[in-house]
C-alpha cells in the first residue's frame, strides 16, 4: 500500500487542528524552554507543565534546506529523534519519499506539511515551530497526559473541521473526515462517495461532498447506539498504543544505528597523465612560490543555550487566536559517541556534564570552557623541525600497536562530524 505526502496530511489536518488548540489553552501566553538531554518541554506556567518534545527536523532559510533529525543518529538521545525515525521508517514503507529523504531544499510551507505528515504516521498530533535566530527553526512535536481530550461531540467536531478547512491545507475532504472520525472513536457510514453520517455520543451529522470538497452539512439521525460507539473509542485506543509500540522501536532502532561505528574511506586520487615537456627557454624566471598560511582551526561547539525568538504563529494553530507568546530557551548538548574499549587499568576521561534548560527570563551565563581529557601538541609552522619533546612523543607513538593510533583519529574524526552537523542542523 503506498500513499502520497498529501494523503497523511489529510489524514491528521482534523485531528491536528484540535490538538493545536488544546496547546493553546495549555500555555496562556507562558514563556517555554525546551531540554532536549532530559528531554522536557516545560510551559512556565503555575504550576509548571512539562511535555515529551520529539525533534523532527530543522529548516534554515540561509541553508535553504530542510534536515531531518535522523540525518546522522547519535547527536540527540534516541527518545528525542523517535519519532523521526518512526516517520522515516513509514514513509519507507509507504512510499513517501519527502519523509525517508535525509534532506530537502525548502519551499513555502514544506516543513509544516511533513510535520503534519508526521503526525499521522507517529499519532503524536500537537507540534511547536521554535524559530531561532539566523533563520533556523526546529519543528518538534509535543506529547503528555495533558492532551487527553475530552468526548467528542457534535458542537466540538464542526468547530474543528470548519477552522481547519479555513486554513485551505485539506485537498481530499473525504479522507479528512474518514480518518478523524475514526481517530476519535466516531461512527462513519457512507451511502456513497457523495455522502456519509458521522455518529458521535450526543447526535449525528450528514455531510454531503462534491469532488471531494465538503459541500455542505446537515443534522442527521444516529446509525448506532452507545455500546458500538465504546467498541470503536476502544479500537482508536489501541491504534494509538500500536503507534506507541512503533515508536518505541523506532527509539531502539535509533539507538543501535547511532552506536554502529562509521567506516571512513579515504578517497583515492585518479593518476594524473605526465604532462608533455615543454620546450625550454633560453632564460628561466623564478618562479614565485606562494606564501603558505596555516589553515584556521574551527572551535569547537559548546554546549550554549540559544535563545529563541516569537514567531507570528507560535503554535503553527489553524487557526491561532491566542498570539502572545513569549520567547523560550533551547539548550543542546553534543551526545557522546559510544566510548571505545580501553585496557583494564587505563584512566577514562572525565564527562561533560549534559546542558539544562534555564527559566524563561534569565539571562544567560558565559559558558565555561570545556577542557579535553588530553592537549594535542601544536602542530608545527611550515619548514619548522620539531621540537626535541615532539620528536619523542613522534617515536613513542611509532612503536604503539596500530588499533591505539587508528581508535584515537576515529574519535577526532566522530567529533568533527558532530561538530559538522550541528553546524548546519541548528545554523551555528
Amino acid at each position: 500500500m503506498t500513499k502520497t505526502l498529501q494523503d497523511l496530511i489529510d489524514e491528521s489536518i482534523f485531528i491536528s487542528t484540535e490538538y493545536q488548540a488544546r496547546l493553546a489553552e495549555l500555555t496562556h501566553g507562558a514563556g517555554w524552554d525546551v531540554d532536549f538531554s532530559a528531554p522536557a518541554f516545560t510551559l512556565q506556567t503555575e504550576p509548571p507543565t512539562t511535555l515529551t518534545p520529539y525533534l523532527l527536523g530543522t529548516e534554515s532559510a540561509s541553508r535553504g534546506s530542510w534536515i531531518w533529525s535522523w540525518q546522522e543518529l547519535g547527536h540527540f538521545p534516541a527518545v528525542v529523534v523517535a519519532a523521526a525515525v518512526q516517520a522515516r521508517e513509514a514513509g519507507e514503507r509507504l512510499g513517501v519519499p519527502e519523509l525517508s529523504t535525509d534532506e530537502l531544499p525548502v519551499v513555502e510551507g514544506l516543513a509544516r506539511r511533513l510535520t503534519l505528515a508526521a503526525k499521522a504516521v507517529t499519532g503524536i498530533y500537537a507540534h511547536y515551530p521554535a524559530t531561532a535566530g539566523g533563520g533556523v527553526t526546529a519543528w518538534l512535536l509535543l506529547d503528555g497526559p495533558e492532551f487527553d481530550l475530552p468526548e467528542l461531540t457534535v458542537e466540538r467536531m464542526m468547530r474543528v473541521i470548519a477552522e481547519a478547512l479555513t486554513t485551505d491545507t485539506a485537498v481530499d475532504h473525504n479522507l479528512a473526515v474518514d480518518s478523524y472520525a475514526k481517530l476519535r472513536g466516531a461512527h462513519i457510514e457512507w451511502d456513497t462517495e457523495a455522502t456519509c453520517v458521522v455518529t458521535v455520543g450526543d447526535g449525528a451529522q450528514r455531510f454531503w461532498f462534491d469532488d471531494h470538497q465538503i459541500s455542505g452539512v446537515e443534522p442527521a439521525e444516529a446509525t448506532v447506539g452507545a455500546d458500538v460507539l465504546a467498541g470503536l473509542v476502544a479500537d482508536a485506543r489501541d491504534r494509538a498504543a500500536a503507534l506507541r509500540g512503533e515508536r518505541g522501536a523506532a527509539e531502539a532502532t535509533a539507538a543501535r544505528e547511532a552506536a554502529q561505528p562509521r567506516r571512513v574511506e579515504t578517497p583515492v586520487a585518479a593518476p594524473q597523465e605526465r604532462p608533455v615537456p615543454a620546450e625550454v627557454p633560453d632564460v628561466v624566471e623564478p618562479e614565485e612560490v606562494p606564501e603558505e598560511r596555516p589553515v584556521p582551526v574551527e572551535e569547537p561547539l559548546q554546549p550554549v543555550p540559544a535563545r529563541y525568538e516569537d514567531t507570528d504563529l507560535p503554535f503553527d494553530q489553524e487557526p491561532s487566536e491566542d498570539r502572545d507568546v513569549r520567547p523560550g530557551r533551547v539548550s543542546t548538548t553534543v551526545v557522546p559517541g559510544p566510548e571505545p574499549v580501553r585496557p583494564d587499568g587505563e584512566e577514562r576521561a572525565p564527562e561533560r556534564p549534559a546542558a539544562t534548560a534555564r527559566p524563561a527570563g534569565e539571562r544567560a551565563e558565559e559558558p565555561e570552557a570545556v577542557v579535553p581529557p588530553a592537549a594535542a601538541p601544536a602542530r608545527p609552522e611550515p619548514g619548522a623541525h620539531p621540537a626535541p619533546e615532539q620528536r619523542e612523543v613522534s617515536e613513542e607513538t611509532a612503536g604503539q600497536a596500530p588499533g591505539e593510533t587508528a581508535e584515537e583519529t576515529a574519535e577526532e574524526e566522530q567529533g568533527e562530524r558532530k561538530k559538522g552537523f550541528f553546524s548546519r542542523f541548528f545554523g551555528l
